[in-house]
């Protein structure tokens, strides 16, 4: 029976040499191979806006061109809405609003302004949402356009009256008719909405105030019925 053969110390060194022999470090990845990819900007041709640039110039005048055009086969004969407009049915205006607007915008706009704020520099108070404008009847605000108006005055919760408004009755020489226009005008104007005035309550608060001298003040309105 043989004997195992003893291991040679000399044939084991090459071997263990071999594993403990240190691991060369890896070469360094090429310039850019595995490296993280970089944004960057391009420049946009020119030539590419000015394309962009002539379609939309080209289309906005298509536009300007065609729009309200109707193809003449389905819609004869009107060549466009315009034709078409004049066709639809609107509701007559009143006589006394259109009256009323022209002499607002004659004899009030300057001081109650055309929105119908008023003017704070002038003391003129709003008449757009005033609780004397928008009041059950006519019969004082006819007094203060009749006569004027002096002294503070509360609107709508709010203190005027630096200002002087002149009467339009005898003095202006707004007649009975031209005062329940004006009045139907504000009272039906911006976010307003109230019946309209009749002359004949007009011509009866004139009977009322003939006798008064000057401007009305806010103790002489209290003196007027709403609905005379």
């Amino acid at each position: 029976m043989r004997k195992p053969k003893k291991n040679n110390p000399e044939q084991q060194k090459p071997m263990e040499s071999a594993l403990e022999a240190p691991v060369a470090p890896a070469s360094a990845a090429p310039s850019g191979a595995d490296s993280e990819p970089i944004a960057r900007r391009a420049a946009v041709p020119a030539l590419l806006f000015g394309v962009l640039a002539a379609l939309l110039f080209w289309g906005d005048l298509h536009i300007l061109g065609h729009g309200g055009g109707l193809d003449a086969q389905v819609h004869y004969p009107f060549l466009s809405t315009n034709d078409l407009a004049g066709y639809s049915i609107r509701e007559p205006k009143d006589p006394r609003l259109v009256n009323g607007e022209k002499l607002y915008n004659l004899l009030c706009a300057s001081c109650h302004q055309a929105d119908g704020l008023g003017g704070v520099s002038q003391g003129c108070p709003p008449l757009a949402g005033s609780d004397w404008v928008l009041a059950d009847g006519p019969g004082q605000l006819a007094a203060i356009v009749l006569k004027g108006l002096s002294g503070p005055i509360e609107v709508s919760g709010k203190q005027y009256g630096t200002g002087v408004m002149v009467g339009f009755g005898n003095e202006g020489g707004m007649s009975d008719d031209d005062v329940a226009s004006v009045l139907s005008f504000i009272r039906n104007h911006w976010s307003n909405k109230a019946p309209l005035v009749e002359a004949a309550d007009v011509k009866k608060v004139r009977a009322l105030v003939k006798d008064h001298s000057g401007p009305m003040t806010v103790p002489d309105l209290e003196k007027i019925p709403l609905k005379p």
